[in-house]
């Protein structure tokens, strides 16, 4: 992550906002959703975008950076 935020040092429209927010944009897809599944007492939820834990999460949200960047 660091190469990459040295790679676009210098951009006007680039922030650190921009990949803590980019890394809630990457979606689960609908066939891997019940994975993410949880119980409250009001019902049971799946994210449909990926939840910071995962285990490859951090992985995942690399590989779109290096696609998007190059």
């Amino acid at each position: 992550m660091d190469q990459i935020l040295q790679a676009v040092t210098g951009s006007e429209m680039l922030s650190m906002l921009d990949g803590f927010s980019g890394y809630n944009q990457v979606e689960v897809d609908t066939v891997d959703q019940h994975k993410t599944a949880f119980t409250t007492p009001w019902g049971t939820f799946a994210y449909k975008r990926m939840p910071f834990g995962l285990i490859n999460a951090g992985a995942t949200f690399q590989r779109a950076m290096d696609l998007a960047f190059g």
